[in-house]
This record gives C-alpha cells, structure tokens and sequence, in this order.
C-alpha cells in the first residue's frame, strides 16, 4: 500500500491532503510539533471516515 507523509500536519491544508489521500488507499503518517495536535487531526480524521 503506498504512504504520504504529511510534515507539518494542521487543521488546514495537512488535513485535507491526509483525507484525500486517506480515501484514495494511502496510509497516511502525520507529523506535528506536539501530541495534542496530533491527536486532534486524528480523531477528525476517524470521525470524517466513520460518515461514508
């Protein structure tokens, strides 16, 4: 299965690309400057997954 590598990771831009990518078959790794953020991005990105 292919990866991206989202460096920077937010709730903007590093969010819609790790859906795009998510819902196209690609694991998806976030990097951020803390665990907060990252856990934040990734709760939104399992909810987003769970409305299809």
């Amino acid at each position: 299965m292919p990866t991206i590598a989202i460096i920077g990771a937010g709730p903007g831009m590093g969010l819609a690309i790790a859906r795009t990518f998510g819902s196209r078959g690609f694991d998806v790794a976030l990097i951020a400057r803390t665990k907060e953020k990252l856990q934040t991005l990734v709760g939104q990105l399992s909810h987003g997954s769970c409305k299809s």
